[in-house]
């Protein structure tokens, strides 16, 4: 085990493909830390809930949490909306990189379900805008990007392999315990 502390902060940007577990890992992570997280995914998609925010309500969302909190976990993939907001000021930024197989398994699970019991998403998964697909492509687009910046940017961590997620987390639990 090592003993420098898993995170240089408490600013956390957690970052990775469609069905990485982005948002379990947020959750489970806040639960630990006790501050609070922003889930991106239903201010910016429709889901079952009924429909996204604007972008710029979206962001003013994000930025109010930002602005009066001074810990925070923001769990998703807007930076072109949200880059002065939260991606600059974050002390941390967490790649979720679960292998393939493991994503792809999530992202089908995730669309059957939904297939089942939202309307609409079948029609969605025929046409070109699949979560499949678009797993895919955001998987192939930002790899080398998120590699890059893993490798250039202090702040960046690359949680990847079947259990990346589940170690971090362990040693974040054993940092808080040392303390």
């Amino acid at each position: 085990m090592t003993s420098e502390p898993p995170l240089s902060g408490r600013r956390i940007q957690v970052i990775g493909v469609i069905g990485a577990g982005k948002s379990t890992f947020a959750r489970r992570l806040g639960e630990q830390l006790s501050i609070p997280v922003c889930d991106l995914d239903p201010l910016f998609h429709k889901s079952r809930a009924g429909g996204a925010l604007s972008e710029d309500d979206a962001r003013r969302s994000v930025q109010a949490l930002v602005e009066s909190n001074d810990e925070w976990i923001i769990d998703g993939n807007h930076w072109l909306v949200l880059k002065d907001v939260s991606y600059n000021t974050a002390t941390d930024i967490l790649w979720v990189d679960t292998p393939l197989p493991l994503t792809l398994w999530r992202v089908i699970t995730r669309t059957i379900w939904e297939v089942l019991t939202i309307p609409g998403v079948l029609r969605r998964e025929l046409s070109g805008k699949s979560l499949i697909t678009r797993s895919l492509r955001i998987r192939a687009k930002k790899y080398a990007n998120w590699s890059k910046r893993a490798e250039t940017d202090s702040r960046w961590q690359r949680l990847s392999g079947w259990y990346g997620r589940e170690k971090f987390l362990a040693r974040v639990r054993d940092a808080l315990r040392a303390a």
